[in-house]
């Protein structure tokens, strides 16, 4: 079993504890009912259209699987850092046993910006896409070879709001999903079977997106992020190399330095 499997697995009975705790029929009855309050601007796909600039996605992960722990600042030092900053829009990852992460990071994140919000977890059941909308989370990830049903899911979160990152490795994911038109695909840099990072996959698999194009993982650098803008990425995701090993003044200063490359 590699690590995704093993994450996948643990997943599941992390949901089983939680539907057990709130049955999907009262998630949905309490999702619907919510009203969210922010405007279109919170909406990632808004974002997006902005063409001034490669849009800059700053992400909170305390850790990883290829990268081991990766900050010990909580999400009350980071999240505000990236709201004050100049950071397009923001994910929080919330998976709890390999990420050491969890939604009350995502609500906490909801409190202390106004920007938008990517719910980033492996979602393999639509319990997960009501508890992103109820939390109001603007956007969620579903990731081709690991989401059970990308087309029945991308409709649940379209009927609830949430925009959706559809998450490709090649070119064989892009044209699984071809015929659904999607407005947001990722491209993720690492193989998942072997966690190394290539971003030259950004690269070729850039004609093959039909409308916006997030590129994901592998940033070391702010040379990696000037590359990744060259390959004509409408935005990058930035983890491990905003927070790792670095206080609270350099992230600050990290992120401007991301934002003044971005800029078109």
């Amino acid at each position: 079993m590699n690590i995704i499997e093993k994450i996948v697995e643990n997943k599941k009975k992390i949901l089983k504890k939680n539907k057990k705790n709130k049955p999907l029929k009262e998630l949905k009855k309490e999702t619907k009912d919510f009203i969210s309050t922010k405007t279109e601007l919170f909406r990632f796909e808004e974002k997006l259209k902005d063409k001034t600039k490669t849009q800059l996605i700053a992400e909170y992960k305390p850790a990883s699987p290829s990268q081991g722990n990766i900050s010990q600042l909580e999400p009350e030092k980071i999240i505000p850092i990236y709201e004050k900053q100049p950071v397009d829009m923001i994910s929080v990852l919330t998976e709890e046993s390999y990420f050491k992460s969890n939604m009350n990071n995502l609500i906490k994140a909801n409190q202390m910006t106004i920007k938008p919000l990517l719910r980033k977890d492996f979602i393999i059941d639509e319990y997960m896409i009501y508890e992103a909308a109820l939390n109001n989370a603007s956007c969620i990830l579903l990731i081709t070879g690991i989401c059970p049903d990308i087309e029945e899911y991308l409709n649940i979160s379209e009927d609830l709001g949430l925009d959706v990152i559809i998450e490709c490795h090649d070119l064989n994911d892009i044209n699984l999903i071809s015929d659904l038109n999607p407005k947001i695909i990722g491209v993720n840099n690492r193989n998942l079977s072997d966690l190394s990072i290539n971003l030259e996959t950004t690269k070729k698999l850039k004609k093959y997106v039909p409308n916006y194009l997030i590129s994901e993982s592998g940033v070391k650098n702010i040379e990696d992020a000037q590359l990744l803008k060259s390959y004509g990425a409408d935005a990058i995701l930035i983890g491990t190399s905003i927070l790792k090993g670095k206080s609270e003044f350099e992230i600050e200063n990290y992120l401007n330095q991301l934002s003044y490359v971005l800029k078109k």
